[in-house]
């Protein structure tokens, strides 16, 4: 099947253009002819083009129709609706909170809708629009986001994984986990990081919301709920129904910015969280599973299979899936060389301690040694006291009247030896 993706922003790094180079990427490993439109490109362009996908940016480089579209906003919907008025096309919808987002109110020009939570379905279900709407969940890639180590027993490291918290909020997490001795890192709002996996892989914690905790669960970090517009808090077995139905926004309950309670549930933080996260991927957010039931809806609207596959087409989509390998082979290794430069550099601090702690062991022997001289000298001094103490007893000389006898008194001292 020929698939027109789009959007008309694919240039920065978020939930709906994540969710959009993942489907993609899934789709071609289908063997499906697949494309993103978009009308600003940029590092999610770069990050779809690497994995095999081809992207444009202008309506002159559409070609001929495909067979089916799949847009994400209105403004790039009413674009291919206008560009190819017999092509069928669904809409993704992502958000309940920007109009941009929803999907266009004009007859025809959608006929089904999907949604990955039921918060936006309320949304769409309102909406002024004769649509079908089907509702699936967020698809994560849980191969990229698979774990590569355990959260700490004692957390010392929480990554922000979000492009809003900041402000208040921001600054409550950090009283109340920061003065705890927890290390708060950022990702989304003044860094942006296309491999996002590798550094989910190495904190004890992740805080944000929507696809960034299922991500960060995929990769087996503890998830924890907070954001600018609210916080449900951890995600287990028991919160994540209820938290995924509401699209993982953190707005179920009325957290607010409660530093007691930011402050309880870091007590109440336990590694088991990610491999209890992780699992709850696996089973509900296969993105292998979400190409699937998203072909499902573009085949009832009529897209059919498409052209069949040519030797040409096949060995371009593998020669594309080859380059997509080797250049995260390529990312690999040089990931293993910067782990590799930093394990070399705390073997060395580890060596230059473990010398230290030799020389200062050794320090502390001869200091010890010198001590128990001391001691020993000491108690030859005492003694050597004691038994001049008896001979002047014995002289009829009372030691303790010595002792507090003045310095000089002006008196003739007796002479007690005649």
């Amino acid at each position: 099947m020929r698939i027109l993706l789009a959007n008309s922003a694919f240039h920065r790094v978020g939930g709906s253009e994540t969710y959009l180079a993942t489907l993609g990427e899934n789709l071609v490993r289908l063997g499906h002819d697949v494309r993103i439109y978009t009308r600003v490109a940029g590092d999610m362009a770069q990050l779809a083009r690497s994995k095999g996908i081809e992207v444009v940016d202008s309506p002159d480089d559409l070609g001929a129709p495909a067979d089916a579209v799949l847009a994400q906003d209105g403004t790039v919907a009413y674009d291919l609706a206008g560009a190819w008025p017999d092509t069928p096309q669904a809409f993704v919808c992502h958000s309940s909170l920007f109009d941009v987002q929803q999907p266009p109110l004009v007859p025809g020009t959608v006929t089904t809708v999907i949604v990955l939570n039921d918060r936006v379905r309320r949304r769409v279900e309102a909406l002024n629009a004769d649509v079908e709407v089907v509702r699936l969940r967020q698809p994560i890639d849980t191969q990229r986001f698979s774990p590569l180590s355990t959260p700490r027993a004692r957390p010392r490291q929480a990554l922000i994984f979000s492009t809003y918290l900041d402000g208040a909020p921001r600054q409550a997490l950090e009283t109340a986990w920061g003065g705890a001795g927890v290390e708060l890192i950022s990702l989304g709002i003044d860094t942006v990081d296309l491999a996002p996996e590798i550094l989910l892989s190495r904190v004890d914690i992740v805080v944000g919301k929507g696809r960034a905790v299922l991500e960060a669960m995929s990769c087996g970090r503890p998830a924890y709920l907070f954001d600018s517009f609210g916080g449900d808090g951890w995600i287990d077995q028991d919160s994540y129904p209820l938290v995924e139905s509401d699209g993982l926004t953190g707005q179920l309950g009325d957290r607010g910015l409660d530093l007691d309670r930011l402050r309880a549930d870091l007590d109440a933080y336990d590694p088991e969280l990610g491999r209890i996260g992780r699992e709850l991927v696996l089973r509900h957010h296969d993105a292998r599973q979400h190409a699937h039931e998203v072909l499902d809806v573009l085949a009832r609207l009529g897209a059919g299979h498409g052209r069949p596959a040519t030797l040409e087409s096949e060995l371009a989509r593998q020669i594309r899936l080859r380059w997509s390998a080797e250049a995260e082979l390529f990312g690999l290794r040089a990931e293993m060389r910067r782990v590799d430069a930093a394990a070399s550099v705390a073997g060395n601090e580890v060596e230059l301690a473990r010398q230290e702690t030799s020389h200062a062991r050794e320090e502390l022997a001869v200091v010890s040694a010198e001590l128990e001289r001391v001691r020993e000298r000491a108690e030859d001094y005492q003694q050597r006291n004691r038994r001049l103490r008896r001979r002047l007893r014995r002289a009829g000389i009372d030691p303790a009247a010595d002792d507090d006898r003045p310095e000089s008194s002006g008196e003739p001292v007796p002479d007690h030896t005649a």
